[in-house]
Order: C-alpha cells, then structure tokens, then sequence
C-alpha cells in the first residue's frame, strides 16, 4: 500500500505541490482582503486593495511556483522572460479577479447582502428550532400601544463582509484553475 501511495504521490506531484501552495496563495489573498477591508473599508478592499493584494500574492506564488511546483531551472535572459510570461499570465487574471470583486462585490453588493441576509435568516430560524432561540439568536420585541410592530432577530455577523468574502474565495477557485492552467502551458512549460 505504501508503495501505490508513494508512486502515486510522486506521478501527481506537481499537482499536489501547486494544490499546496495555490492554497497559500489564495489564503494570503484572502487574510490580505480581510485586512484591508479592515483598515480601509468594503470599497477600498474591492478595488485599490484587491489590486494591492494581488501584486502581493503574484510575487509570492512566482517564488513559491518557480522554486517548489514546477522546479524551473532557467537563468539571465531565460529566467526574465519567464517572470515576464508569469506576471503577463497572472495580470489576465488580475484583470478577471478585479472585475468579478468591483461587479459583485461592489456593484450588486446591496443584492448579494440581501442574499446571505435571506440564507442567514433561513439558517438561524433552524437552528433556532433545534437548539431554541436564545442558543443562537437575539431577539427583540418593539411594543406599540396596540401591541407588537416588529420583532427584530440579530445575530453576530455582517450580511455584506460575508458576501465580500464569498465573492472572493469564487473569484480565487477561478483564478487558481486559469493560472495553473496558464503556469503549465505558457510560463514553465518543459522544453
């Protein structure tokens, strides 16, 4: 059995090896988008931020693909063309990641909100009736003088941070597929 493992590790290594650090990279650029969401604000995160973010997580996975994913040897001129091809490649995908966060995560933001909003609601209502509701939800009964006008059920998380951030990791499964696809084809294809 260790042996079908060990071959099998080593026939898909290259995979394996991207898998491990695509997932670096993505969770790099997540913590990144995070941080700066943090720091700056929602819109500022989807657009300049991204863009930083970004550059940030190119360098890190030119470093991390060069080195331990595809073993490239090359050096001068050879080695500035394929940092040349890299960056090309990975900028296609910039412009793409850039797009899919300004569209869905600024431009239909108020819908994308409303969405989780609904799955939220829906979420916590059954919870509530498994666990009851003050296991998982607060909630609040405004009187009026006829009786109650609202009741208001609260919860700890921000419908619209967790549509950012949904948006992101689908932009980021996207982006890893193209640049591995773009990686073994053009950048650090074997001679």
């Amino acid at each position: 059995f260790c042996t079908i493992m060990k071959n099998w590790f080593i026939k898909h290594r290259e995979v394996l090896a991207y898998l491990v650090f695509g997932v670096l990279t993505t969770l790099l650029n997540i913590v990144l988008y995070a941080l700066f969401s943090r720091l700056f604000g929602y819109e500022a995160a989807n657009s300049w931020g991204n863009v930083l973010d970004n550059v940030i997580c190119i360098l890190f996975a030119y470093v991390t693909n060069r080195a331990f994913v595809f073993a490239s040897r090359t050096q001068g001129r050879e080695a500035l063309k394929e940092f040349g091809a890299f960056v090309t490649c990975r900028l296609g995908t910039l412009v793409l990641d850039a797009a899919i966060m300004m569209i869905f995560g600024n431009l239909l933001a108020a819908q994308g909100a409303a969405l989780v909003e609904s799955f939220m609601n829906g979420a916590l209502s059954l919870l509530a009736g498994w666990f009851g509701p003050d296991t998982v939800l607060h909630m609040a009964i405004i009187g009026g003088a006829d009786g109650p006008t609202a009741i208001f059920v609260t919860s700890f998380y921000d419908a619209q941070a967790l549509w950012g951030l949904a948006v992101k990791i689908f932009s980021n499964v996207v982006v890893v597929v193209l640049n591995y696809v773009f990686s073994k084809l053009i950048v650090f294809k074997r001679k």
